[in-house]
């Protein structure tokens, strides 16, 4: 005797709701299914909702429709396939034929869904369907009504359970089908429309190819009237600057061409796969983001790049989740980074897109969707190549982008290094003069002998005064080798500018000395060689402050707990992996605590005191970081301590000037975080508590809101 088998009417709801669990994601699923279908257009209709103060809601007699111009289906396909779980006719069919009458042409695609559950998210988003199909060369329209509570009886089988249907024949429709969903199971809002639309938008793919012709529509009708219609369109990064394109065909080959400012920088062939690529065809490109690409990003997305996400996956037209969502660190970027924090990119520097063969993806079987339908199956050979391949363009990226930085900051300390020898030299040249014309003049050989005297020591002095500048430029350029960290690079820029013009000034104080020492012998000399030299330099120091000045972020308001998250978060893999306990204030008491800054910015100079914790906790048994943060009158007190090995007494005093370091560091850091933090109105300072469990403790002071 053989067995069978039978199927339970609730399996509808395991495939359904159960499974596809989120809203976005059910309505994605129709989208794919239209694609699939071989639609040129596919409408999301919102019927019957409220317009409240130009803001869209549903109520209990609203619908979402889905409605699209492919293939549709006969009565028959309907009555054969629709509730046939597993079913695809794209498991036999994976090309599909597109005629476009808008592009006048008819064009491969290759099928996204194949496991036939897909359709399946209409069970997610409402308790009742009518479906509507005509198929293409077909003159009759199928109307069925579902009730998915009847399926809820476990007793029955799925094929058991009877749906209502009409046929009309003769009509004059045009192909295609529409699915009306009804008694929505979850209350939809502005809110819950916008993340739809954000979601729908990134699921595109910004690799349009010329060949393919799919939109998505988002349309509201109350009373069957159009009141609002428009299409999704996916992010484009057009204004960012600098760009890696790469291709990489089927034998193995990636031509790699780098563009920064409209300049073609780099453009390469390498064999990366001699036996041919496993990943097939595939296409990538990777932006970098400096600090003025974040703010345009800011701008123009609406969100930092920290909430945007960074490189995600396509497949032909359409987005793979959750690949590159921000909290998706798929390729592990960040934990290479704080591996290596020196010439290495984090995930906010970075954003992309990687596309995938549709062609390839049939031909090699490679690139199978998870059961869940979120992401590809992780452990196969094929994924691993892919972040392999990524890895290689990465690399090539930050190479190219920290080389040039290094050649832009050696370039400008040769600059200064130009200017102050010419300044010696006309300092010199004038000097000279002074002394001939002391020489020739007419006056006491006693009185000659004490002016020379003394504008030979002041000489000596402002001599001194340019070489001590040159010995800074030398200094800075050493400084600029050693330390080429990515995050700080602005910052150190702006540090070192800062600290030519303190030592000008000293320049300045000197030239005055001198013009004072020359009115006292009465002798009319004309200093202003060295003015002008003095303020060539000046000005190119200026303008070098203003350029790197204008490229900060701008400030926002923005909740004190979520800037502490991101501090606190950003550090747990390092303070894990060198077992440093770690404990911080219960931030949801901050939720609505806001301060205005540039999170960019503040995070930067927590990333200097962890940082600077970690080396003084090297040789502590058992090493701790804490943060607390209390409400003090018009600031919030943020307290920063360790157990570490402490600060040197004499060390104390400079602890905020530019080149002291009491470890092997820079010494950059806590002078620019010292700036950073009094540029929104704060404080920082060393302070000591009496608590013998901590021997360093930090004091930031930001204003409230």
């Amino acid at each position: 005797m053989d067995f069978t088998f039978r199927t339970n009417s609730k399996v509808k709801s395991l495939v359904g709701q159960e499974l596809i669990t989120n809203n976005n994601i059910a309505i994605f699923e129709l989208i794919k299914n239209s694609y699939d279908a071989s639609a040129t257009e596919v409408e999301i209709r919102f019927c019957d909702f409220l317009l409240n103060n130009n803001e869209w809601e549903s109520q209990e007699v609203s619908s979402i429709m889905v409605i699209d111009n492919g293939d549709g289906m006969t009565t028959d396909e309907i009555n054969t396939y629709w509730m046939e779980l597993g079913n695809s006719s794209k498991e036999k069919n994976k090309v599909i034929r597109v005629n476009s009458k808008k592009m006048q042409k008819v064009f491969d695609r290759f099928a996204n869904g194949e496991k036939g559950i897909g359709r399946f998210g209409v069970d997610k988003l409402g308790a009742n369907l009518t479906l509507e199909a005509v198929g293409r060369n077909d003159n009759t329209k199928t109307t069925v009504y579902f009730d998915w509570s009847k399926y809820n009886d476990r007793s029955k089988l799925l094929q058991e359970i009877k749906n209502e249907y009409k046929i009309e024949k003769n009509i004059n429709f045009n192909n295609g089908l529409a699915l009306k969903i009804g008694s929505l199971r979850d209350k939809w809002g502005e809110k819950e429309i916008a993340s739809l639309k954000k979601s729908v938008s990134k699921f595109l793919s910004p690799n349009k190819t010329d060949n393919d012709d799919f939109k998505i529509i988002f349309s509201f009708y109350v009373n069957n009237k159009e009141i609002q219609k428009y299409e999704i369109m996916n992010d484009s990064f057009s204004y960012l600057k600098c760009k890696m394109n790469a291709d990489l065909d089927s034998n193995g080959v990636c031509r790699i061409v780098i563009n920064n400012n409209g300049v073609k920088c780099l453009d390469e062939r390498i064999f990366i796969y001699p036996k041919g690529s496993p990943i097939g065809d595939v296409q990538s490109e990777i932006y970098y983001l400096d600090k003025g690409d974040k703010i345009s990003f800011t701008k123009n997305m609406g969100i930092r790049t920290s909430d945007y996400g960074n490189i995600k996956v396509y497949r032909d037209s359409f987005r793979i989740m959750p690949y590159g969502e921000p909290h998706n660190d798929w390729l592990e970027i960040d934990k290479a980074h704080a591996q290596g924090a020196f010439r290495t990119f984090g995930t906010r520097d970075l954003v992309g897109n990687i596309f995938l063969s549709g062609k390839t993806i049939t031909e090699k079987n490679i690139f199978k969707e998870a059961t869940d339908r979120v992401g590809l199956i992780e452990d196969a050979k094929e994924f691993q190549e892919l972040k392999n391949f990524e890895w290689v363009l990465i690399k090539k990226l930050e190479k190219f982008i920290f080389d040039q930085l290094k050649k832009d900051s050696q370039e400008a300390t040769e600059v200064i290094k130009l200017e102050t020898n010419e300044i010696k030299k006309e300092t010199e040249s004038t000097f000279d003069s002074f002394r001939k014309i002391v020489e020739e003049t007419d006056i006491e050989p006693v009185r000659k002998k004490e002016i020379l005297t003394n504008f030979d020591k002041t000489s000596i002095k402002f001599i001194d005064k340019l070489d001590n500048v040159e010995r800074a430029t030398e200094e800075i350029e050493r400084k600029i080798k050693v330390y080429s960290q990515l995050s700080y690079k602005e910052g150190i820029l702006y540090e070192m500018l800062h600290s030519i013009k303190n030592k000008l000034s000293v320049v300045d104080a000197q030239i005055r000395g001198f013009e004072y020492t020359i009115s006292q012998t009465g002798i009319d000399i004309d200093t202003s060689i060295l003015h002008n030299a003095y303020g060539d330099i000046q000005k190119l120091i200026n303008g070098s402050l203003n350029k790197v000045n204008s490229s900060k972020l701008s400030k926002l308001n923005i909740s004190l707990a979520d800037v502490m998250k991101d501090v606190s978060d950003f550090q747990m893999d390092q303070l894990r992996e060198k077992n440093i306990n770690f404990a911080i204030s219960d931030l949801n008491q901050f939720r609505n605590d806001y301060i205005r800054c540039v999170p960019e910015s503040i995070k930067s100079v927590f990333e200097n005191l962890f940082s600077n914790s970690i080396k003084a906790l090297k040789y502590t048994l058992n090493p701790q970081i804490e943060i607390k943060i209390k409400e003090s009158g018009l600031y919030y007190d943020i307290f920063f301590s360790d157990n570490g090995t402490g600060i040197l007494e004499e060390n104390k005093k400079n602890l905020f000037t530019l080149w002291s370091s009491s470890t092997n560091g820079t010494g950059i850091g806590l002078a620019s975080a010292r700036d950073i933090i009094e540029d929104h109105g704060g404080k920082i300072n060393y302070v000591e508590l009496e608590d013998d469990d901590y021997r360093t403790t930090f004091l930031i002071k930001l204003p409230r809101r």
